[in-house]
């Protein structure tokens, strides 16, 4: 148990920080118009039916699915999301379409979850149809903002002699 909660943590804090770097976006326009995020696509848009991404109930955040094996953590922000699991998937989330698109590129080059349609999204559950035809239903987690800003300089000094050291 104590393993899969350390690898779901590893892999929220990697699905945060591709999604903070923009997953190798440089950001730059090239002269064309911003690119509009996704409170201001939903804003202009208005609400839409198949999960728009607004503010109460909207697909920007983390979210996390499955135990063990089989748990993925998709990360969504900016119209970028990062999907993490057996591998790492990155892409575009087109929170503008009704319903609401994922199109990812998988590293190992696999297509099981590179096209996602948002079936259902309130604030708490996700549900998203891949393309290769499963179904993953995800639950939004919280990424913890504030880490402990003092840490240990002397190992400790209490342990029981007899435990193993390798």
């Amino acid at each position: 148990m104590r393993a899969s909660v350390r690898r779901a943590g590893a892999a929220v804090a990697l699905a945060a920080t591709l999604l903070v770097s923009g997953c190798g976006s440089d950001g730059g326009t090239d002269g064309a118009e911003p690119e509009r995020t996704a409170r201001e696509s939903t804003e202009a848009a208005g609400p839409t039916g198949g999960g728009a991404a607004d503010e109460e109930g909207g697909v920007d955040g983390t979210w996390s699915s499955g135990d063990g094996g089989d748990a993925l953590v998709l990360s969504v922000g900016d119209g970028q999301a990062a999907l993490l699991g057996a591998t790492a998937c990155t892409g575009t989330v087109s929170t503008d379409a009704d319903p609401i698109t994922l199109d990812l590129t998988c590293g190992d080059g696999s297509s099981d979850h590179t096209e996602g349609t948002v079936r259902s999204v309130d604030g708490e559950e996700l549900t998203i149809e891949w393309g290769s035809g499963t179904t993953d239903t995800f639950t939004r987690i919280e990424i913890p903002t504030e880490f402990p800003s003092e840490t240990p300089v002397e190992p400790p000094t209490d342990l029981d002699p007899e435990l193993p050291t390798e």
